[in-house]
């Protein structure tokens, strides 16, 4: 049942927040471009798929913001809710920041998913007071550590080149990765096609909450042209079990991304309400 809490913040107040802190936490970036050089040491269907999203020549990512368009279901069977979505992740001290903004039964519904070197937190709320999802601790944080992996495989490439990520060769179309971020470590294997593209993202790592799943996996597909960067546009997240279907319980679509964005204009949650990312 929904609980009343004393924190009666709105999730909005503290996605602006987070921002800006976030924001003077991290260091001054440097625009330095990512070489050839930079991928020598990829496995080779990880270096492909790295010079077909045009990360060669391009400068390194140090932040990047999201806008996309979400469909989720909160249990097999369930109805689809619809809702913007709009991320800043940050790179040197991975950061991300995922709100969003929906309606339960007519009434409104707002979500942050939060994540730092502090932690990882997930506060879904009803009229912006009855909390319906409140989740964190250290087995959250650990399995958010997978979903901010999962971003820079996806949404920002070029940042697989950190040396925090450590490759493991398996095949012509498959590679193994092990993400570092502190004491979290997490796992993940990538699947690409014969053209080059990231067409699936799995891990076993993932799992923290009730009705999670032994592996999470995000397929991927409709690549397409953001601005200088060549992305998937469309992608699921679904759940597999061992002893039940598989359940999808979330559908993306990617409106925008956008890469080091100077502090100032880093987007706050009116952005959200407005339709698009501006600050």
């Amino acid at each position: 049942m929904p609980r009343l809490l004393p924190d009666l913040t709105p999730v909005t107040t503290q996605f602006d927040r987070a921002v800006d802190a976030e924001a003077q936490h991290q260091p001054l970036p440097h625009v330095v471009p990512v070489t050839e050089r930079d991928l020598a040491h990829l496995p080779a269907p990880v270096a492909r798929y790295l010079r077909r999203a045009g990360v060669v020549g391009r400068p390194r990512v140090h932040n990047f913001v999201v806008e996309m368009d979400a469909e989720l279901s909160r249990g097999p069977g369930q109805p689809w809710m619809h809702t913007p979505v709009l991320q800043v992740s940050f790179v040197d001290h991975p950061a991300r920041l995922f709100l969003l903004r929906t309606t339960m039964h007519g009434l409104p519904v707002s979500g942050l998913h939060s994540y730092s070197d502090e932690g990882a937190s997930m506060h879904i709320r009803l009229l912006s007071l009855l909390h319906l999802v409140d989740a964190d601790g250290d087995a959250f944080a650990r399995a958010e550590t997978v979903t901010v992996l999962n971003d820079f495989c996806v949404l920002a490439p070029a940042v697989l080149i950190d040396e925090r990520f450590v490759w493991h060769p398996i095949n012509a179309h498959e590679a193994r990765v092990t993400f570092h971020n502190g004491a979290r470590v997490v796992s993940a294997s990538l699947r690409f096609n014969d053209d080059g593209d990231l067409i699936d993202f799995s891990s076993d790592d993932r799992h923290a909450l009730p009705g999670d799943g032994d592996v999470w996996t995000t397929p991927l597909r409709a690549y397409h042209e953001f601005g200088v960067a060549r992305l998937a546009s469309e992608g699921d997240a679904v759940w597999h079990y061992t002893d039940r279907p598989a359940w999808t319980y979330g559908k993306f679509h990617i409106r925008s991304v956008r890469y080091n964005v100077p502090a100032p204009e880093l987007p706050h949650a009116k952005a959200l309400a407005e339709g698009h990312a501006t600050s």
